[in-house]
């Protein structure tokens, strides 16, 4: 079977329509999918988990979630994506069939995009182009290709709950799988008490004096003793 090269666009023979075909004349390595050529990219990364952890507390801390972290697990994972680029738009969808993959709305970090050299063993994609971007993905040239990104799959407790994150970890973003628990807010039971109390002498003021500006003046004195009762008690709690 002859294939055209993506790159470069030189006619190359593939026997079988395998991974790491590679071009004697741009020396790029593409996959053959449908007897098209589709030019393969990776990004670099040296695997590092205090990077994903890191990433996961300033993600947390944006969001206003100041909660302690319990670190549960680290996966690293270099997912294979097809990148679309056509009609002016980039589409990146998921070529592998991993739940954790298919929940987060990746975006193609920046970065140099580089050639997978001939004889990788990068994780290959088992969901077909026309599966992932429909029938007629790939009509232009060069416009699709396969690109392989590092990501991090991290699972913690947080408030009492099991949670999931995954990291991209070239642009150091990540994508919350799980919602978080919310933090309750509880009030001490005096703090409750106090309220109540001003809340009772309201009720009985505004029902027992009739006029309007004698009831006017009871609730501006009752709220001023409020304000000062409340501040020197959280002062004294402080």
């Amino acid at each position: 079977m002859t294939v055209s090269c993506p790159q470069c666009g030189a006619p190359v023979e593939a026997r079988t329509e395998t991974r790491f075909h590679h071009c004697p004349f741009c020396t790029s390595s593409f996959v053959a999918e449908e007897g098209k050529g589709i030019v393969e990219y990776y990004l670099a990364h040296n695997r590092d988990d205090r990077l994903a952890w890191s990433t996961l507390a300033s993600t947390l801390e944006g969001g206003g979630d100041d909660s302690p972290v319990e670190r549960l697990g680290c996966e690293h994972l270099v997912a294979p994506f097809w990148l679309s680029r056509s009609g002016g738009g980039t589409r990146l969808v998921p070529a592998l069939r991993h739940p954790w993959v298919g929940m987060a709305s990746l975006v193609l970090p920046g970065g140099d995009l580089l050639y997978v050299p001939k004889g990788s063993d990068f994780t290959p994609p088992d969901i077909p182009v026309a599966e992932a971007l429909g029938d007629g993905a790939g009509r232009e040239p060069g416009s699709l290709a396969l690109v392989h990104l590092p990501l991090y799959l991290l699972t913690f407790r947080v408030g009492g709950s099991d949670c999931r994150a995954v990291v991209s970890a070239v642009d150091r973003r990540a994508y919350l799988l799980d919602p978080l628990p919310r933090n309750a807010v509880t009030l001490p039971l005096r703090h409750v008490a106090l309220v109540a109390g001003y809340a009772l002498l309201l009720v009985i003021v505004g029902m027992a004096v009739k006029n309007h500006l004698h009831r006017a003046i009871a609730f501006a004195v009752i709220f001023g003793m409020a304000y000062f009762s409340f501040t020197a008690f959280l002062r004294r709690e402080a």
